[in-house]
Order: structure tokens, then sequence, then C-alpha cells
């Protein structure tokens, strides 16, 4: 299995996002990709930053492409359609993957704690009838839709008193992986070709960095994380 992420070097929510330290001068894009690497697979990650490209050319786990101007431009033009992302992995499995059948994990290092353990798992379903594979998470609360001031339910009756752990699921997208097969992702030109098991992530894999709370909370994580593996 290739592994491939994006890493920006800027970002709207929180600035340089991929660059925050997330412990012990470890930056996000670092710490997730330390989690991922082993002796048998590599790291590719189309970036845009020079400075990840020349921290990064003497590791012989990790391959960096520099990300093309067309693609830059594409990002910087929120109203044009498509997926740069897409269109970036689409060229990966182009031109880095020899044998078409491989199977490709485009990860985020966003989602700090997700394992090569889960991706790995994950990926066993490609082999059981089905051609991606997404991360999600499960939500067993009362969910709505807000209309002005009214609640519009999704998954509760309210003229009910329900208990949560009886309330029907709903299924929330996490960006933390979408796995494939290169040829489907090529033929598609998407992350989630054909028939897509969504893989469920537990509460600590599910952390998503989109702001500076969430941020705040994968640092205090981290950190914990570090101090019990020195005991």
């Amino acid at each position: 299995m290739k592994f491939f992420t994006i890493v920006k070097e800027k970002s709207e929510r929180i600035k340089e996002k991929n660059f925050q330290e997330i412990t012990d001068n470890i930056p996000l894009w670092k710490w997730t990709i330390d989690n991922l690497i082993s002796e048998n697979n590599k790291i590719y990650i189309n970036t845009d930053s020079k400075l990840l490209l020349d921290q990064i050319k003497k590791k012989t786990n990790i391959v960096g492409i520099e990300r093309s101007q067309d693609h830059i431009n594409w990002e910087n033009k929120s109203y044009k359609s498509g997926s740069p992302v897409e269109s970036m992995l689409k060229d990966f499995c182009e031109n880095f993957i020899e044998n078409k059948n491989e199977k490709v994990c485009l990860f985020h290092v966003t989602s700090p704690f997700i394992t090569l353990e889960t991706i790995q798992k994950a990926s066993s379903y490609l082999d059981q009838g089905f051609d991606s594979v997404q991360s999600v998470k499960k939500i067993k609360d009362f969910l709505f839709f807000l209309e002005g001031y009214n609640a519009k339910p999704i998954n509760y009756d309210p003229n009910l008193v329900q208990r949560t752990q009886d309330l029907e699921p709903v299924y929330m997208s996490i960006g933390a992986f979408f796995i494939s097969r290169a040829k489907d992702i090529i033929k598609t030109g998407r992350r989630l070709p054909g028939r897509c098991f969504n893989f469920e992530l537990n509460s600590l894999e599910a952390i998503e960095i989109d702001d500076y709370d969430q941020l705040s909370l994968a640092r205090l994580i981290a950190k914990n994380i570090i101090k019990n593996n020195k005991i």
C-alpha cells in the first residue's frame, strides 16, 4: 500500500496549521507522519512548501513531491469546480505507482492520532468486495437542522423522551483517510470510487484539527501520550 498526503504551507482557520507545534518542537505534519511510517512503507508528500521539501529531502522513507503551479492556482480559486486534491491524487497514482492494482491511502496530517494499524485494518475491506474505504465517526445524539429558531429533527422524535443509546446513529465523514486502488482512482478521478465501506473510528482517532480549540486539545493529548510512553 502506498501512503500519500498533501501539506499546504498557508492555511486560513489556523495560521500555518500543518507546521504548528503539537508537542516538544514537533510540527503537526511530522507527528502524524511519524505515527504512520514503518520499515515497510514510504510516505509521499505533495506540498507547496520549499521549507518542507528541504527538511525531508535527505529522508529515505519520505518522498517530497513539489506541487505544480496549476494545482496551486486551482487551490486559490475557490470558485473553480472540481477538487485539486483529487487531481493531485490521480497524478500521484499515474506517476509514482507502477502496479496500478496497488492500494493507495490518502491521509491528512490534520488527523494526528490515526494509527497505521487502523489504516491497515480498514484497507482489508478492499479485499472484501468494496472499491474504497473512508474514515467516519458515528454520532448517537440529538441532531437537528436549525431553521431560524426552529429545530428540524434528523434522528429523533421531538414528541418522545428518548435515550441517546436508542437513537438512530448518524455518520460523519472524517478526513483521516481515504483508501482505494490506484487503477480505480485513475479511472474515475475520485478519492472514493465505486462501492465504499465506511470505517468507524474511535473518539481519539476521529479528532481533526480545524480550529484553535481542537489544536489545544490535540496538544494536551500528545503531551500525555509522550509522558505515558516515558514511564
